[in-house]
């Protein structure tokens, strides 16, 4: 196609892809669902513990303030977890996309190479916020922004990962393309991605604090407990199902807006012209309403039967969304890739 030629898609690099292209796929949909589920629960346990920490402070209430504390320790274990899980997805994506994301990636080279410094100053923020709670308890307010920094900044390095996946797909709109910030509303998705993917990382955050309190509430059934920490237990699970239900509301109300930010032609491919895409989005759909059932009577009956039915709703419905993610970035780059092929075995020059 001459439109294709003229774009600046570079050749792919001349060594073959180490692998079958099938598994690497595989992986790459597998690691990247089980690093941002961590990421997920870190960003919304983090913000979780400042949000808190506001009503304690204005309600002079030690009940909020110690589930505060109970957040921020959660937060700070998982984000670990999250960046170790992140290497296999960057450098599957790296193999698979080679052309189209280091593309991307250099368009906003001074923000992707940004990471790392914002990563260290959160969870360097995140430390203090945890580790100086009772030094600053008089403090309450200092303390508090030190919590309030770590998370503008988790909340804005999402948003450098979502430009670049984005303008990954759209090798058109590159030779426009000014650095990261005219990037962030000059390609389609980019907010409503953002909105979807906050309101999934406050839901999987509510659903782990009621899980991990589950747990522990079943596994010191027969040892005493004092009043105030049984309380705090009760309340952060109360809080943590709530919060997933509505919010997993929502996210069908997000999901839509993503929907319509697609291209005209991929959006149809999820409206009936594909038949696996349309069958994806209808399953994940249907079972995010049973999810909504089970997170419902979880919250009315305190079952735990209806609980372990909305985790296993919830572990569909992520990998549905994984896929429907991979097949929309192919349905992008297909025809690009059909004009500029990956290299799949080394060629000898006669």
């Amino acid at each position: 196609m001459m439109f294709a030629q003229a774009l600046p898609i570079p050749n792919d690099i001349q060594l073959p892809i180490p692998g079958d292209m099938g598994l690497l796929t595989v992986l790459l949909i597998v690691t990247f669902l089980l690093h941002i589920v961590f990421v997920n629960v870190t960003i919304s346990l983090a913000t979780g513990a400042v949000i808190l920490e506001a009503i304690g402070i204005k309600k002079q209430s030690p009940l909020y303030d110690r589930m505060a504390q109970i957040c921020s320790y959660h937060a700070s274990i998982h984000k670990s977890i999250a960046v170790v899980l992140g290497v296999g997805p960057i450098l599957l994506v790296s193999i698979v996309y080679t052309q189209y994301f280091y593309s991307s990636t250099i368009l906003i080279g001074k923000a992707w190479l940004s990471i790392i410094l914002l990563l260290i100053a959160a969870f360097l923020l995140l430390y203090a916020y945890k580790f100086l709670w009772q030094k600053l308890k008089n403090k309450k307010m200092l303390h508090w922004l030190i919590g309030f920094a770590a998370c503008v900044i988790l909340l804005f390095v999402p948003l450098i990962f979502i430009v670049n996946v984005v303008s990954m797909l759209y090798p058109e709109k590159w030779m426009e393309s000014n650095g990261f910030f005219h990037s962030l509303f000059s390609y389609p998705q980019v907010w409503q991605r953002y909105v979807h993917f906050m309101l999934s990382s406050f839901a999987a955050g509510g659903l782990y604090l009621y899980l991990f309190y589950t747990w522990k509430r079943r596994r010191n059934q027969k040892q005493d407990q004092n009043y105030q920490e049984k309380k705090a237990d009760r309340q952060i699970r109360k809080i943590g199902i709530k919060t997933t239900f509505w919010l997993t509301l929502f996210q069908l109300a997000a999901g839509t807006f993503v929907l319509f930010a697609l291209k005209r032609e991929v959006m149809l491919l999820y409206m009936g012209g594909n038949a696996l895409t349309t069958g994806l989005l209808m399953a994940s759909i249907v079972v995010t309403l049973i999810l909504l059932g089970f997170l419902y009577v979880t919250d009315k009956k305190d079952s735990y039967r209806a609980f372990t039915g909305a985790v296993a709703s919830f572990l569909i419905v992520l990998g549905l969304m994984g896929w429907m993610r991979h097949e929309v970035r192919e349905a992008y780059l297909q025809p690009h890739i059909e004009d500029h092929p990956r290299t799949l075995e080394m060629t000898t020059d006669k």
